[in-house]
């Protein structure tokens, strides 16, 4: 996921020149993964609640036509068909991030999830940290024919050991007997657990207040659905829009600008993977916190020295730094609350796929305006991360203060049954 999702910046200019489209029309294509995305994020999370045994079956599914639509979208020479490969894709891939984080979660409940989200999310950011690194010497201009078409094919290949291991796995674990007995038992314990509950919140008022869709649940999810809009949103754009604006704001060539997204996903990988042992020391709110500081501060550099071309590799670095870790810790923040399921899942990623949506989208226009150019890539950045930190301190004087009022508190009627 982190190959295809990084893939698309340095290639976005490249899609321009090979549909024969103005820069405002490719943008789309942005919109569009964005949509599937949150498509696919919904869609996921009700197959995992629906088919909680058969994750590893649906998560190789998806990561087959992740495979099959990278093979194909080079091969696309206008943009409706372009688009409806992009839409194949990023729905596919909403639904490996939905169920990837879910089956982690589950398989590590009795224990501290952060880390592994953590790790989780390392792993899509050494992914996102290669495919600038693969790309970059296909887009040298000592060529006198375009090669990125390689590096799309390259990824593409590289997805199947992905699914060939996970689907040895899957079969393991679903296709054997002594599994579907297990299936059979938990089903039945589940039932037994499920008309106990029922008994219990009849007669507890309390507790039926409590199982209800109490309303500070439903806010608390709505105000991070929103957070990672904001958080998502400019992560999107940074990673997507660099190369362009390296390439339009300081003339970098080409393969240089693909060097310098590769050094932003390179410190957003260290970031994630120094994540794991940092979670176990640092809470989740602390972890937001220094996070969103660093990402003001590298992006206020940016904006103020934006004719330095070395403050922008800096800032980059450390924009990376701050921004890798945010989504694990937002996530194991509301974890901490309310117990993530995966239409639960699927609300937080509604947010996050409007943000992919909404502020790329802006960026494109602004880049593609007279009035503001490619400084607005920078602009935009610099207010949602301001919105983002506003909002935050919000939601952690939200939960302080509801916490133990109106939020629903499902691990207490758990230890009630």
């Amino acid at each position: 996921m982190g190959l295809g999702g990084a893939l698309i910046g340095p290639t976005l200019l490249k899609f321009g020149e090979q549909i024969n489209l103005p820069f405002d029309r490719i943008v789309y294509i942005l919109s569009v993964r964005s949509f599937g995305f949150f498509g696919g994020t919904i869609i996921g999370g009700y197959i995992i609640d629906a088919f909680p045994k058969f994750g590893g079956t649906f998560l190789t599914f998806a990561l087959f036509i992740m495979c099959i639509t990278t093979l194909i979208i080079p091969l696309m020479y206008y943009l409706i068909p372009m688009m409806i490969v992009h839409l194949m894709w990023s729905i596919a891939a909403g639904i490996v991030d939905n169920l990837a984080q879910i089956l982690t979660m589950r398989h590590y409940k009795n224990f501290n999830v952060n880390p592994y989200l953590q790790a989780l999310h390392g792993a899509f950011g050494i992914g996102a940290l290669l495919s600038p690194l693969i790309i970059a010497p296909f887009l040298r201009k000592s060529s006198s024919i375009d090669q990125w078409h390689y590096a799309y094919w390259l990824i593409g290949c590289l997805h199947i050991p992905n699914i060939l291991g996970i689907l040895i796995f899957a079969i393991r674990d679903e296709c054997c007997l002594k599994q579907v007995e297990e299936i059979k038992l938990e089903t039945k314990e589940f039932v037994e657990e499920k008309k106990q509950k029922e008994a219990i919140i009849e007669s507890d008022p309390e507790v039926k207040i409590n199982e209800g869709v109490c309303s500070g649940n439903v806010i608390f999810l709505g105000l991070m659905s929103i957070f990672l809009l904001l958080y998502v949103g400019n992560e999107t754009a940074y990673g997507s829009y660099l190369h362009t604006y390296a390439s339009l704001h300081l003339k970098f060539p080409k393969d240089i600008a693909a060097y310098l997204n590769s050094i932003f996903w390179t410190s957003f990988t260290f970031s994630r993977l120094c994540g794991i042992p940092l979670s176990i020391k640092f809470s989740a709110v602390q972890m937001i916190t220094f996070d969103l500081i660093g990402c003001m501060i590298s992006l206020t550099l940016i904006f103020i020295f934006n004719k330095i071309s070395w403050v922008l590799w800096v800032g980059s670095i450390f924009y990376g730094l701050s921004v890798g870790t945010l989504y694990a810790s937002a996530i194991a923040f509301t974890e901490k609350y309310l117990p993530v399921t995966g239409k639960r899942m699927s609300v937080l990623a509604i947010g996050g796929s409007a943000g992919d949506a909404i502020i790329p989208l802006l960026i494109g226009y602004s880049i593609n305006s007279k009035s503001i150019g490619p400084i607005g890539f920078i602009s935009i950045l610099c207010i949602g991360t301001i919105l983002a930190s506003l909002f935050f301190g919000f939601i952690f004087l939200y939960v302080r203060h509801m916490s133990k009022e109106d939020m629903c508190d499902d691990k207490k009627t758990s230890e009630v049954k």
